[in-house]
């Protein structure tokens, strides 16, 4: 189970080296022209009635938008509530948790990889990981220790699988199953959503 978290480990590391460079050379947003870097004013507006209409329907009680290109922000706009109890408007400096908001940044500097033709996305994850090389279907659980059988899958897991979330490999926490938690305890496997002192190297 320590193997999920090492490729956890090693997709995070291969969005960091495809954006070393472009973080280097990142220029400092300022505010800009839409039409001046090549994009539609209308096609900005078609957004901003998106998400008034997405508010207006309380879809999201609130939201603020930033749209950038060529270091010059075109569209930078908040709508709504940032607290209905307080009755507080949204602003553009509210701060936000950024939570799996990580997950499109890496899911984008992965597929910079795949472009530049590093791998495939049906490439099984045990090329990079050999422990994922007989991945198993969770079969039955023993609530008194813990144990466990399992039956061995007909598919290989994918870097697509990966990327779409559709991999069969669970958290334990936020998926609500206790089983998938508790065996990733009994491994020495720290959830990595606590707020213990602890690296992902040291769950490893």
């Amino acid at each position: 189970m320590k193997s999920l978290y090492a490729l956890l480990l090693f997709l995070c590391t291969l969005g960091s080296i495809a954006q070393t460079n472009s973080l280097k050379q990142s220029p400092v947003l300022s505010d800009g022209d839409a039409s001046a870097v090549g994009m539609s004013e209308e096609r900005l507006k078609r957004i901003e009635t998106m998400l008034q209409d997405a508010v207006d329907a309380n879809q999201i009680p609130g939201t603020v938008a930033l749209i950038a290109r060529k270091g010059k922000i075109v569209f930078h706009r908040s709508f709504g509530m940032a607290d209905n109890a307080s009755n507080k408007k949204m602003s553009n400096d509210v701060i936000f948790r950024i939570a799996s908001q990580s997950k499109a940044i890496t899911s984008t500097a992965v597929m910079m990889l795949w472009e530049e033709g590093k791998f495939r996305l049906d490439d099984p994850i045990s090329k990079y990981i050999p422990e994922f090389e007989t991945p198993a279907v969770l079969e039955s659980f023993n609530e008194a220790d813990s144990s466990f059988t399992a039956t061995p899958s007909d598919k290989k897991i994918t870097i697509r699988h990966l990327l779409t979330h559709t991999s069969g490999l669970g958290y334990g926490v936020i998926d609500g199953d206790e089983r998938i938690r508790k065996i990733y305890a009994k491994a020495g496997v720290t959830d990595l959503y606590t707020t213990k002192d602890i690296t992902i190297e040291q769950s490893i």
